[in-house]
């Protein structure tokens, strides 16, 4: 074994200089991938941002890791989660192991993880139960139920992303980005570039889908999603009984900490938010007969509801390389209702990618898992094969 590369992961290097698509990593590969750089200690820190849109303030919190030896230090990663989740859900796992955040940063990189506005309450602690909660937009200051009420209509995917973008060119100056988004984060970081002077040379995601727009075109050609209109007040919850619908529960080897119950205990006062609003839902899943009811009752321009429906800069997306991991038992982006291998949501995302011209694109398949598998047994493998792509020369040659 030379520079630490064993024979798995030689077998997955290959399979991305290869012409095959999607690569699929057997689990006894999987068991055996090592990490590429040695470990160093890193130092973590709270880092907010208040900014101004759609007429309030908005309050963004992040967590950034920084090691004390850097791999490569004009390189960093920005890490979106998914729709009711925070980034405490990189940080550690729900039976304490370190979470993809921690990974990385003891690889040697600088990570920002980011959580969407309302999504982190103060000192990372839930007041209220799930079933009443509502999101807490300002970190210093208890707001009126009418005001949050209103919020939730103004609370757009462009406000999310401009405070993210100033949050992620504060503290990540001088640096070229990575960006990892899981869920509703993988059309965040899709979109990233748009808010921030700093360059995107990549998209390293997990159960993703693409930019939103993508997937109305994805769900309209290939019927392999159904549709799904919320309605414009609906503050959508998380329960056992809602993950265990989803099918967002793996085999018990692979979740240490038991099953769902044992989950929502572990995140019911931090970790996760556990709500996501209909707005957020109807953006994120590209349903323009419902954005265009939101300006009558905010106020706003229907272009701050359905730009993002657009296609990325065709400029940008020749600058950059996507590799798009994915579980095989994610049953909303690779079981997909029994669609066929083409029409499989990360394969369809990964031909559009294609056609646009970007510089490398591979979609892998990682067996067992399905759409929280970061957080499960044996999550620092998803990060060893981002950075081993990374040394290769997957994501461009570096210095």
């Amino acid at each position: 074994m030379a520079d630490g590369v064993n024979d798995a992961i030689r077998a997955y290097i290959d399979g991305l200089a290869g012409t095959e698509s999607p690569v699929r990593i057997p689990w006894e590969q999987w068991l055996v991938l090592t990490p590429p750089y040695q470990e160093t200690k890193f130092t973590q820190k709270e880092v907010t941002k208040r900014y101004r849109r759609n007429g309030y303030d908005w309050d963004i919190h992040g967590s950034l890791y920084t090691p004390a030896r850097e791999v490569d230090p004009s390189l960093a990663f920005v890490f979106f989660h998914g729709g009711a989740d925070s980034e405490s859900v990189f940080d550690l796992t729900p039976d304490g192991r370190p979470g993809v955040a921690r990974v990385l940063a003891s690889q040697g990189f600088t990570v920002l993880a980011i959580t969407y506005p309302g999504h982190y309450p103060p000192v990372n602690v839930w007041k209220e139960p799930i079933e009443t909660r509502q999101p807490i937009y300002l970190l210093d200051k208890e707001l009126p139920l009418k005001e949050t009420l209103d919020r939730n209509l103004k609370c757009t995917f462009n406000t999310i992303l401009q405070g993210a973008g100033e949050l992620t060119t504060e503290n990540l100056k001088g640096c070229d980005l990575l960006v990892w988004g899981h869920s509703t984060g993988g059309s965040m970081a899709a979109a990233l570039y748009r808010f921030t002077p700093l360059k995107v040379i990549g998209l390293a995601n997990f159960g993703t889908g693409g930019p939103d727009g993508w997937r109305k075109n994805w769900r309209d050609e290939t019927k392999a999603e159904e549709y799904k209109e919320l309605a414009v007040d609906v503050v959508s919850r998380r329960s056992p009984k809602t993950y265990h619908e989803a099918g967002y529960e793996d085999p018990p080897d692979l979740m240490p900490w038991g099953g769902s119950e044992q989950l929502f205990d572990w995140a019911k006062s931090s970790h996760r938010s556990q709500i996501k609003t209909s707005l957020c839902d109807n953006q994120h899943r590209g349903i323009p007969i419902m954005l265009e009811q939101y300006p009558q009752q905010a106020g706003l321009p229907l272009a701050e509801y359905v730009d993002h429906l657009e296609d990325p800069d065709p400029q940008w997306l020749k600058t950059i390389s996507v590799l798009a991991l994915v579980g095989e038992n994610d049953k909303g982006h690779w079981v997909c209702n029994g669609a066929k291998i083409a029409d499989k949501r990360e394969m369809y995302m990964a031909r559009r990618y294609k056609k646009s011209g970007v510089a490398r694109n591979q979609v892998v398949v990682i067996p067992r898992y399905g759409h929280f598998g970061f957080m499960e047994l044996h999550n620092e493998r998803f990060v060893y094969l981002w950075l081993w792509a990374l040394k290769h020369g997957f994501f461009g040659k570096r210095g």
